[in-house]
């Protein structure tokens, strides 16, 4: 299972082409590609602060087609840990990013992102590079 980042969903709707390439192998090979309910609103409210009609009806037709991952509290505790544990070795990053590190790790995924500076000083995280 794989989780898709803000920024791998928006280079997918920019017409990457390796973005492009590797997502139709995964959903060749059958992989279950989901992202998480805080990506959909990041991509969302950018669309929207552009207002950018068109991509924003694309991207909700590809929403349509994978799974949506939400906050729970068992999710919020586990976010909760991550912060903890970054916050005592004096590292910070967004609650964004924390929230959907927490979504991808309870339900043991693997977030695909080019932002490794944040979330590759996540323990525990399994991150991949598609970039």
């Amino acid at each position: 299972m794989i989780f898709l980042d803000t920024d791998i969903i928006s280079y997918y709707l920019d017409g990457d082409f390796n973005i492009k390439k590797c997502l139709d192998n995964a959903f060749r090979q059958n992989v279950e590609i989901c992202t998480t309910v805080v990506n959909v609103y990041e991509v969302i409210k950018g669309l929207r602060w552009r207002n950018n009609k068109q991509k924003e009806a694309r991207i909700i037709h590809f929403f349509e087609d994978i799974t949506i991952h939400t906050v729970k509290k068992d999710i919020a505790a586990i976010a909760a840990t991550i912060y903890a544990d970054l916050r005592k070795k004096g590292i910070t990053i967004g609650d964004a990013d924390i929230l959907i590190a927490a979504v991808v790790m309870a339900h043991n995924g693997t977030l695909v992102t080019n932002n490794t500076k944040h979330f590759g000083c996540i323990e525990r995280l399994r991150v991949e590079k598609w970039g």
